[in-house]
């Protein structure tokens, strides 16, 4: 008989939260772009707004967690002009009825505007021409209309204050940073950087919404290695020093990191320095464990009574997860985040023997267990009579048939034996080993009752009974069909 195993491996990605949980678009169209820069105010980018002759606007899109108009207290930005004269609005959608939503045909929706600057000639409009180049602009410090199809909200030329008293209870959802400006001839264009809103900072930085942790596989073998990548980052406008702390699974332990842990650590990395809006990443390697065990068994008995006998060696392993979390602390951000990597089933052995009956009984074992093999060698004599158990208070009989099974599972190879005999008496002996690439039995003997036998692969089987009294002599080997 021969037996062909497939393995069938599936790849995933697994992800946890980022930096900042707001959301941005970064796009580019016929007329107008967004995209990331490489000049910024705080690190190393920033947004570069565009708007081509003939265009209207360009707007970025940022989707954060319904925050409480009234309970809002930050909304600001980084602005520098990169054209000769652009204005920034911002547009701030509003959810009243908590559907998720918020629609200019909602009467219990809302949204704001507000101009927030302007520039001419390269220079701040509103500090008569007389400055340049990055500047913070806040959106409580600005006049804004509210617009709404419920009139009762709708206002205009209202302080952040004002808004806030007529919008409470209402929800933050969206805001859309807007550039405007172009002409027919001429196109307008700016930078925006350090955008922060209700607590979230977005710095328009590569690594910014890349996951905090991140298992490269989603599923592994026993003993196989897991690769996982940290990023943190800088959310302050000063440097800061960055603590990177990681907590390992029990089920598996550290192999390598780069760039290397703390001396004296395998799971602490201290960052100092780090420069405003700098972000950075670590790798972390670690192995899953592999179920590791050997051992020999061997034992005898003989006498006159009633025996019960239940043995069972396994080498098979069920599916479980691991789960690898970190947390990072300073630089403004506090964080923890997790992955978890599911580690596969992973076929073995299953070794079972029971023997139960009543009578005159001989018999001894060999096993020798091992993550890769099974060996196992017995004799059993028995013969049925009637006995009686004496116990301290009372006596009990027995007169039970002699029952005796084994049975050997390959789950590599996907075979299966199993013989089981019952009967007045029984002489026998076996053996059966158990291999990644072959299994092979052996059983000879007397028997007066039954005998089960029956031998399966994936693609056949044989199975026979016998009764009476008879003499039996089996031979089997199952082997892994070469490729």
């Amino acid at each position: 008989m021969r037996v062909a195993v497939i393995l069938i491996l599936i790849l995933l990605v697994s992800t946890a939260g980022a930096i900042t949980d707001a959301d941005y678009s970064i796009t580019r169209s016929k007329k107008s772009a967004a995209e990331i820069s490489g000049m910024g105010y705080h690190g190393a980018h920033s947004a570069r707004l565009s708007v081509y002759p003939g265009g209207s606007s360009k707007s970025v899109p940022i989707t954060i967690s319904p925050t409480r108009m009234d309970a809002l207290d930050t909304l600001n930005l980084w602005i520098y002009p990169a054209s000769n004269r652009g204005s920034i609005e911002l547009e701030v959608l509003l959810d009243g009825d908590s559907d998720g939503k918020s629609g200019t045909s909602d009467p219990d929706d809302a949204r704001i505007l507000i101009d927030m600057a302007a520039w001419s000639d390269g220079r701040w409009v509103d500090t008569g021409g007389n400055s340049n180049g990055w500047r913070e602009f806040d959106a409580s410090e600005s006049r804004l209309d509210i617009k709404s199809k419920d009139s009762q909200k709708s206002r205009k030329d209202l302080t952040w204050s004002e808004a806030q008293e007529v919008l409470r209870g209402m929800d933050v959802i969206k805001v859309y940073i807007r550039l405007r400006g172009a002409t027919k001839y001429e196109g307008v264009s700016c930078y925006v950087d350090y955008v922060r809103i209700a607590g979230e900072v977005i710095s328009f930085e590569p690594l910014e919404r890349d996951s905090i942790k991140k298992a490269k596989q989603s599923s592994v073998s026993p003993g196989s290695t897991i690769t996982y990548t940290i990023t943190y980052g800088n959310n302050l406008e000063v440097p800061a020093d960055i603590v990177v702390r990681e907590f390992y699974d029990q089920r598996t332990f550290f192999l390598e990191a780069y760039p290397p842990p703390d001396p004296g650590t395998t799971n602490v990395w201290t960052i100092r320095g780090l420069r405003p809006g700098e972000h950075g990443q670590i790798t972390v390697k670690v192995k899953t464990l592999r179920g590791s065990c050997t051992a020999g068994i061997d034992g005898s008995v003989v006498g006159v009574g009633y025996a019960s006998v239940y043995r069972r060696l396994s080498t098979e392993r069920e599916t479980y997860y691991v789960t690898n979390s970190v947390r990072i602390d300073g630089g403004g951000i506090n964080r923890s985040a997790s992955a978890t990597t599911k580690v596969r089933s992973q076929a073995g052995f299953v070794f079972e023997f029971t023997e139960h009956g009543s009578g005159s009984y001989a018999a001894s074992d060999d096993m020798d267990y091992s993550t890769t093999s099974i060996v196992f060698q017995s004799e059993s004599q028995a013969n049925r009579s009637p006995i009686d158990l004496n116990l301290s208070m009372r006596s009990i009989g027995y007169n039970s048939t002699w029952g005796l099974s084994w049975s050997c599972e390959n789950q590599k190879l996907n075979s299966y034996m199993q013989e089981t005999y019952y009967g007045e008496f029984i002489n026998l002996s076996g053996m059966a080993i158990m291999r990644s690439t072959r299994s092979t039995f052996e059983s000879r003997g007397s028997i007066n009752g039954m005998a089960d036998l029956r031998y399966m692969t994936r693609d056949s089987g044989v199975e026979r009974r016998l009764y009476g009294i008879f003499n039996l002599s089996t031979k089997g080997i199952m082997w892994k069909k070469s490729r």
